[in-house]
């Protein structure tokens, strides 16, 4: 079976950014794992409308402090979630998918055959290509974003 390579790679590109769709809406349900949607109407100048807000979600923790007797007590604090837990998001860094092929040209235009049949002769070649998806950091605003809720998180426990 053999395929127009223009056609292959078309394919693999939009199997690709396909996937990279997918992981772009995984990467997008983290948001549903750590904030809540609220609806609250807007400041006073438009009080009739309103608007959706993603709320963190929050945990109430015992945190052990010292009273002015130092003396260790419990006192409750307001944790969001989303400072207890790594936060790790993917993405397709490197497309590389592993397969065998010959490379033929047939009237001035290039062709992929996957048959396994090994053709010989002066415009046939073999072919190899290869797919790879790997981790990547959560992006500058989501790192900031948690860290504004770290010094929270700290301002509560001085």
């Amino acid at each position: 079976m053999m395929i127009g390579f223009k056609s292959f790679v078309e394919a693999i590109h939009e199997a690709i950014a396909g996937a990279a769709d997918v992981l772009m809406d995984k990467n997008h349900e983290l948001l549903g794992k750590y904030f809540e949607t609220v609806t609250e109407k807007s400041p006073a100048d438009n009080a009739a409308e309103e608007r959706e807000i993603l709320k963190p979600k929050i945990v109430n923790l015992d945190y052990p402090t010292l009273d002015e007797k130092g003396k260790v007590v419990a006192s409750q604090v307001q944790v969001p979630l989303i400072t207890l837990v790594p936060i790790t998001a993917s993405q397709v860094e490197k497309a590389t998918l592993t397969a065998e092929f010959q490379l033929s040209i047939v009237d001035d235009e290039l062709f992929i055959d996957f048959s396994g049949t090994k053709k010989e002769g002066e415009n046939t070649s073999a072919g190899k290509l290869e797919i790879v998806i790997s981790p990547k950091e959560t992006t500058e605003g989501f790192q900031q974003i948690i860290a504004g809720y770290e010094m929270a998180l700290k301002r509560q426990i001085s």
